[in-house]
């Protein structure tokens, strides 16, 4: 997997990265201690399931990890489902808390990081080797 990683262009690094770095928000639910911001407001792992959250962001910490392991094993569904987990953590709980301001903000970056991972031809060819 390090040879995959090395293989990536830059930015699908930083990508890769980024989701297996999400472990931390499954950390932070399962530890107590390990504090996290929500809407700006910093929350540790009582706070975070007593508000709701905890299995939320439990899911997230576990589904961002393994879409950066298939990224790198190069699954052919990789990008589908990173496109998929990424509108789901950046756009729908916006649409839920009526945040349209930040829905649409998620929607815009969706769209920019979901187009390069399907229309950069970098990123195209390592999903094809």
């Amino acid at each position: 997997m390090y040879q995959a990683f090395r293989e990536m262009p830059t930015l699908l690094k930083f990508i890769t990265a980024h989701a297996l770095v999400c472990f931390v928000f499954f950390l932070a639910v399962v530890i107590p201690g390990i504090p996290i911001t929500v809407n700006g407001e910093v929350m540790e792992s009582s706070e975070l399931w007593s508000r709701g959250l905890g299995f939320p962001t439990a899911a997230v910490g576990l589904a961002m990890p393994v879409v950066g392991v298939l990224i790198l094993k190069r699954w052919q569904y990789s990008r589908q489902l990173y496109a998929l987990s990424l509108v789901s953590v950046l756009v729908a709980p916006y649409l839920v808390w009526q945040q349209l301001v930040l829905a649409l903000f998620g929607v815009v970056l969706s769209c920019v990081i979901i187009s390069y991972l399907f229309i950069n031809r970098k990123a195209g060819a390592y999903f094809s080797s």
